[in-house]
């Protein structure tokens, strides 16, 4: 029985991050983006010892051969300043990265609440219906419907969210706001 029970809560957390979309860029992948900064970093000092250190050096050979050295220490140093610049780049993005899924995972466990809020205002108002006369039945019964419309309007927008692009999720925030909001209203109507 314990064993049962242990796969059902495993079963409903991997469910819960399916349903909310769980993040694909994690703090671990930012902190791996970091620690490329630093390791690149590191290469660009070191290479730019070796530059220093070739220009110092004293001149035994030709100095045609010395310029080539030079050459070559100059453009490593350019390469890993490319590097390094690219790094941080990929730093910016995957700490922009996670802070969206981050909101957008937010938004969905809100608009989650709220339909699991509605659910309880219809359960509610069906229990009143029981005790109501015929005429209170019918007004109950729309009262219902409207929110069962609502709650699946927020679902439909939920679904639109979840397909979108990880990046492009925000244009469609504000039609779930709207049916969010709608739902919010309806169901606060429900004592």
């Amino acid at each position: 029985m314990k064993y049962v029970s242990r796969g059902l809560i495993a079963t409903s957390l991997i469910s819960i991050g399916l349903l909310l979309g769980c993040n694909e860029t994690t703090h671990k992948d930012v902190t791996a983006a970091k620690d490329k900064v630093a390791a690149e970093e590191r290469k660009l000092a070191d290479a730019k010892r070796e530059e220093m250190r070739t220009a110092n050096k004293p001149v035994i050979e030709q100095s045609t051969e010395k310029k080539r050295e030079l050459d070559q220490a100059h453009e490593r140093v350019a390469k890993q300043e490319e590097r390094v610049h690219e790094a941080k780049k990929e730093e910016v993005k995957t700490e922009r990265d996670l802070s969206n899924e981050q909101q957008r995972d937010q938004f969905l466990i809100d608009c989650k609440t709220a339909i699991d809020l509605a659910n309880r205002a219809i359960e509610k108002l069906q229990t009143k219906r029981n005790a109501a006369s015929d005429e209170q039945k019918a007004d109950i019964d729309r009262h219902i419907n409207d929110i069962k419309s609502k709650r699946d309007a927020v679902q439909t927008e939920i679904n639109n969210i979840r397909t979108a692009n990880k990046d492009r999720w925000m244009d469609h925030k504000a039609a779930a706001d709207r049916a969010l909001e709608d739902l919010n209203s309806e169901s606060g109507k429900v004592s």
